[in-house]
This record gives structure tokens, C-alpha cells and sequence, in this order.
């Protein structure tokens, strides 16, 4: 097939559908408009396919996929963490515009007039960090809504976590199709059942990256003939870490030559993945579709450094030479692996440095398709259409990420609230808060010279730091952007604990005649301790408390086997938020040591008081009880 110019494409567009014209003879052929297939998978990090160098993982079709495309070096996620990055692909609109900064979307929506930066907040924490919008607003023009417009048939095929309501899910946002997508941040299972309301049971212990790529498949036979979006967003390589049994074993006895990644559940995961990929692009070559259709490979934030996989606590990743990953603001949350595949138009097995983002995907589809964005319509992303053609090159100045929250995991804090700017080589982080972990207000790197982060030049460079500083400044006007400010009930001697139980940023903790006191100032507020007793099996938690606030109740634990809190290690808890006291309980069954609990006791602000909390065997007999006396 010949290659086209940009020019000559979009000029064919123009002549009408299927009309186009190639440079030379033969004068006219008959094209059809690109069909559109976007693979995002979650979590999956810069270094964990063959094709950005690690040799651990094995991804022969990830490679296969890149010999027919551009590969990007450097190309961002809008955030660290997935919500915030799906709804910039599919809004062309930087997070922060949108207020969706956090991955929230499991969650009940905040009311409408709810405001998102808190007046009020523990008395522990320096700086008062903004709430995020929990769904993606309807009033929001998706990508799958324009190109519906255009005539295209679109389909949606696994994760969304852009809206917990039904009228928040993709078929409410232009898709005709959805299969798996809704509320769920990861699957329940990786193997079905897999209690997704969106997903059909398969046969018994089928695993989920296999289902969507049937659905998938079916999906391509079934519209073969008109063109098509298609989104492909596995719930691969995102916790619940479960791989087939038959992978893991295989990947058990790898060594990795680098040192870094050693994890053989994430191998097998990410195994299955390359798999599908393989499937997908077999498929579209048996239906003759492979040179009629755009692929789009990216992942929605780094790999995920922070879990533990198993009884041998398996890090599920590792981002080297990236500094840190999934969560954090540094190189390893937000730079991520990223192919585009545009038969005639990409040349296969290129690789494009210049600095891309997530929002860029909705002008250059549009561009690609001949569709055209509204009167008014504000896009903050930039086509890429001159890179993906070899004819030309990006006007913007920068790209910028707005990440205004503490990630405190158990395992350890990740970032503190930031926005960075990354213009050339040169990336400027300003920190909102400081701590023992991130001392500095502002960090410059230069990424030619130093892709790991670790000499940071602000003091060196003090005139990069202001002219860098003045372009986070209009970002930050531009967009509207949440920043956190100062806590004006801040007290340096407030504790963050109490008896061992420590608040989520949404509460505030105190003690007041005998009770733990959880004065919530926002939309998920929690308590949680690792002080819990020696125990495993079957388990028991009781606690007396009396709620003024709303919401849901939900009551979360972890073991040996699933260390961190999840879907899978969730209780729900029918809380009665009436000022009256009620006592609650809760049975739970440990695969291994009991290593933490957590007590979400509403989703919204107000006060509650807990009594005691106790840990009890299913006989009555008491492990361990907290009476906060």
C-alpha cells in the first residue's frame, strides 16, 4: 500500500466517504474512512513489555504490534492513577478541567453542589487537599459520541470506573456496546464468576482477558463491513494479581538478567494480555480489516510498585530505571508504553521522543476520521497527526499534570499533592505540602540527561525553576484547577492516630469520653490499623457506633494472601445513621495471618462515634478489642 501524507489523507476525507485520492497514478481508489481500535491496558508499565526492554515479561505480540507502528518514547499519562487518564482520552480535556483527579469512579457522586475543595480538615494535615468528581459528567462530549455522530459504530469492551450509577456507564456515553464496563476499579475476579453486573459468567474458572478478547473478536466480525471505535480497556494488568495457574509455574523458576522484576503471577498476567493482543491482531488480519483500521496501544499509568503479590510479597512490578510508579508523580506513575499503528500513513517499526499526552487522542482521531470537534468545544490536547505522518511536529509549549493528593499507601507515601510541567528536556515539579519523604516545594529535572530523577537542579537552575513555574501558573488559570491550600485548623501536636487506628484524609480522629470520635469532612472517610491480633480463618469483627453522617457502611480486611485492602477483602456493613447507638457485625474468612482491618463507617461528611471495635473468633472468644478509654 502506498504511504499517504497527512495531507493527502485529510484531503480524501474531505472528497466524501470511501473517495479518496492518491499521490500519482492509479488517479482514484476507493478507501474507506479507518476504523479505530484503542487497547489501554491498566497499570501496565513503561518497562513491563520486550518492547521498552524488560526481559523478564514475555510479549512476543506487544512486539509484533510495534513493528507495524510509531512507538513514543515519551508519552504521559494525564495522571498517575486511571480515572482521571480514561477521562482525558475520552474528553481531550486535561483532569484538572474536568475535576476528576483521583480514580473515585466506584464510588456514589457527590452531590451538585457539593464543593470539592474542603474548608475544613484534620487538624494533622498541613494542607487541605480537593475532592474529586466520582463520574464522568453526561454534559461531556466523548470521543465515542462524535465519532457516533460521524456514522461510526462504537463499542466498549471492559473497564470504565468513570461513574458508579448505570446512567454513568459507556452505553450512557455514546457506545452502542458495553461489555464489562461500570463502576468496578478491578475485576472481582480474574476468573469467572467474575461478579461484574456488565459481564456474563462464563464457563467456570474462564479467565477474564480471554472473555474480552472473544467479545472483542465478535465484535469486529459483527460490524466488519461499517467503521468502527472500538474500545478495548482490559481490567489486565490491575489488582486482583490472579493468573493461570499453568503461567505462574512457568514464570516461577525466571530469573530476571536486569535484577528488577521477579514477580511470576504479574508474568503470567501479562502474558495473557500479550496473548489477546495476538488474537486481535490475527483477527482483523483473517477479516481483512488490518489495513483499514488504526491501533492504539497505551496504558492509563505506571506499573504498580506499592502491592504485594502472595506469601512471598512479590513486588507486582518494577519501573527501573523510572523513578517510583502507579500513584506517584514521578517518571514511573505517568510515562507509559504507547504504539500507534495507521496502515499507508504510520511507518512501521518508527519511533517518535517527542512529549505526548493522553488528552492528545481525541483531536487526532478526530483528525484521522474527518471529524471535527464543536463550535466552542474546548480540547487541550494537540493532533498528532504531524508525528504519526513524519511531516511535521507539535506547536504547544508543554504538557502538564495536575495531581493535587497525598498517595499514602501502606506500604509507603508515594507523592505528596503536585503539578509538573514538561517542556523539552526539562521537567519542574511544585509540591503543595512537604514532608520527611519529599522535602522540596519544587524539583527540576533534566530527563536527556537524568531519566530516573535523581539529581534534582532546582538550586542550579533557579531562572529554568520561574520561567517553568509562570507556565504551571496559567495552567492552573486556565483549567480551573483545585489547589490545595493551607489548613487553618492545622495544629503541628495533633496525632494522625489513635490507639493505633489512623484516618483517611476525608476524617478527622479525637477522643471524647470513652469513644473514638470520626468527624468526616468528606466523601470517603475510613480508620484503619495493621495492630490486629496473630490470627487466620474464620473471623469476626463487632463494634458499637452511632452515625450522624450518610451513606454506605463497608468493612475491609487483609491477609497473607491479598496484603492490601481490594473488592475481594470487602464486607458491606448496613451502617444506621440515625444518632442512636447500634451495635454491627461482620464475619470474614483470612487466607493466611490477618495483617490489617479497616472501617469505612459512611461516604459523606458528619460524626460518628465507635465505642469499642473487637476481633473475635466465631465462638465469641475475644482476640483483640480496642474500648478507646
Amino acid at each position: 500500500m502506498s504511504r499517504w501524507s497527512r495531507r493527502d489523507f485529510v484531503r480524501a476525507l474531505g472528497a466524501g466517504v470511501g473517495a479518496a485520492v492518491l499521490p500519482g497514478p492509479p488517479p482514484t481508489v476507493e478507501r474507506r474512512r479507518p476504523n479505530i481500535l484503542f487497547i489501554l491496558i491498566d497499570d501496565l508499565g513503561w518497562m513491563d513489555t520486550t518492547v521498552y526492554g524488560s526481559r523478564y515479561y514475555e510479549t512476543p505480540n506487544v512486539e509484533r504490534l510495534a513493528r507495524r507502528s510509531m512507538r513514543f518514547t515519551d508519552a504521559y499519562a494525564a495522571s498517575p492513577l486511571c480515572s482521571p487518564t480514561r477521562a482525558s482520552i475520552l474528553t481531550g480535556k486535561y483532569p484538572a478541567r474536568l475535576g476528576i483527579t483521583t480514580p473515585a469512579g466506584h464510588l456514589p457522586p457527590l452531590p451538585p453542589d457539593h464543593p470539592l475543595l474542603p474548608t475544613e480538615g484534620p487538624p494533622w494535615r498541613r494542607v487541605l487537599q480537593p475532592e474529586s468528581r466520582r463520574h464522568l459528567p453526561l454534559e461531556e462530549r466523548t470521543l465515542a459520541e462524535a465519532l457516533k455522530e460521524e456514522g461510526y459504530r462504537t463499542g466498549f469492551i471492559g473497564k470504565w470506573h468513570l461513574g458508579q450509577p448505570e446512567e454513568f456507564w459507556p452505553q450512557h456515553q455514546g457506545f452502542d456496546v458495553n461489555i464489562g464496563g461500570g463502576p468496578w476499579p478491578g475485576p472481582p475476579s480474574y476468573f469467572s464468576p467474575y461478579k461484574i453486573s456488565a459481564l456474563p459468567d462464563g464457563p467456570p474458572g474462564e479467565y477474564i482477558a480471554d472473555r474480552l478478547t472473544d467479545e472483542t473478536l465478535d465484535f469486529l466480525e459483527a460490524n466488519r463491513r461499517e467503521p468502527f471505535f472500538l474500545c478495548l480497556w482490559h481490567y489486565s494488568v490491575h489488582a486482583p494479581y490472579q493468573a493461570k495457574e499453568e503461567l505462574v509455574k512457568r514464570f516461577a523458576p525466571k530469573t530476571d538478567p536486569r535484577g528488577k522484576q521477579n514477580d511470576p503471577v504479574m508474568g503470567g498476567m501479562v502474558q495473557s494480555m500479550d496473548e489477546s493482543i495476538g488474537r486481535v491482531i490475527d483477527g482483523l488480519d483473517q477479516l481483512g480489516l488490518a489495513d483499514d483500521t488504526v491501533i492504539i496501544f497505551f496504558s492509563d499509568n505506571g506499573g504498580n510498585e506499592y502491592d504485594r503479590v502472595g506469601v512471598e510479597q512479590w513486588l507486582p512490578t518494577n519501573n527501573d530505571p523510572l523513578r517510583s510508579g502507579k500513584g506517584s508523580v514521578y517518571e514511573g506513575g505517568v510515562r507509559v508504553p504507547m504504539f500507534v499503528c495507521w496502515p499507508g500513513v504510520t511507518a512501521p517499526g518508527s519511533r517518535c521522543s517527542e512529549v505526548v499526552s493522553s488528552i492528545d487522542f481525541y483531536p487526532t482521531i478526530l483528525e484521522m476520521t474527518g471529524a471535527r470537534a464543536r463550535r466552542g468545544q474546548i480540547l487541550d490536547g494537540e493532533s498528532l497527526t504531524p508525528l504519526l505522518t513524519g511531516e511535521g511536529r507539535l506547536t504547544r509549549e508543554a504538557i502538564f499534570c495536575h495531581f493535587p493528593h497525598e498517595t499514602a499507601p501502606p506500604t509507603g507515601r508515594l507523592s505528596q499533592p503536585a503539578t509538573w510541567v514538561r517542556k523539552g528536556p526539562w521537567k519542574l515539579i511544585r509540591f503543595y505540602d512537604t514532608s520527611d519523604d519529599f522535602p522540596n516545594e519544587r524539583e527540576l529535572y533534566n530527563l536527556r540527561e537524568d531519566i530516573g530523577e535523581t539529581r534534582n537542579l532546582a538550586a542550579q537552575r533557579p531562572e529554568k525553576v520561574r520561567e517553568l513555574d509562570a507556565l504551571i501558573d496559567g495552567f492552573l488559570r486556565d483549567t480551573g484547577a483545585m489547589v490545595p491550600l493551607l489548613n487553618p485548623a492545622y495544629d503541628p501536636r495533633a496525632l494522625r492516630e489513635a490507639d493505633g487506628w489512623q484516618p483517611s484524609g476525608h476524617c478527622k480522629l479525637s477522643k471524647a469520653e470513652g469513644c473514638l470520635v470520626i468527624d468526616s469532612v468528606g466523601g470517603d472517610p475510613h480508620v484503619w490499623t495493621t495492630e490486629v491480633p496473630e490470627a487466620a480463618g474464620e473471623l469476626v469483627v463487632t463494634f458499637r457506633l452511632r452515625s450522624t453522617s450518610q451513606g454506605i457502611g463497608q468493612f475491609f480486611y487483609a491477609d497473607a494472601k491479598t496484603p492490601n485492602f481490594g473488592p475481594s477483602v470487602r464486607q458491606d456493613v448496613a451502617i444506621i445513621h440515625d444518632g442512636q447507638w447500634h451495635e454491627y457485625e461482620a464475619g470474614f474468612s483470612t487466607e493466611g495471618r490477618l495483617k490489617q482491618i479497616r472501617l469505612d463507617p459512611s461516604t459523606a461528611p458528619g460524626r460518628m462515634e465507635v465505642d469499642w471495635i473487637s476481633v473475635k473468633l466465631p465462638n465469641g472468644e475475644p482476640l483483640k478489642t480496642w474500648d478507646f478509654d
